[in-house]
């Protein structure tokens, strides 16, 4: 569910932020490397660089899950663990207070 309000809103977001944008008429010259992007709309920077932020958001977004969720299945397999662990020692425990009875009956008896 979290995916899809994350995913609607950046939609809302994108939309807002495209149309406030293309009111912009500026233009500037982009120098990335040895790459050269000549006259190019300021909005235009301005939307990929966030649409570059959102994707990268997600994408920790979704490592985090990942990890959170490895956590909760290795979490869960040691309570299993645990309640086996306690099964056993409650069965050792009958066990022997029964064997302790008997050995009291045969004494008595």
């Amino acid at each position: 569910m979290y995916f899809i309000k994350l995913f609607i809103y950046l939609s809302f977001f994108f939309l807002l932020l495209f149309v406030f944008l293309q009111n912009s008429i500026e233009r500037v010259n982009i120098y990335l490397f040895k790459y050269t992007f000549e006259d190019v709309h300021v909005f235009w920077i301005m939307f990929f660089s966030f649409l570059a932020g959102s994707f990268f958001a997600w994408l920790f977004t979704v490592y985090q899950e990942i990890v959170y969720r490895i956590k909760i299945n290795k979490q869960k397999r040691e309570i299993e663990n645990l309640k086996e662990e306690v099964h056993n020692l409650r069965k050792i425990m009958i066990e022997e207070t029964g064997i302790k009875e008997e050995k009291k009956e045969n004494v008595s008896g």
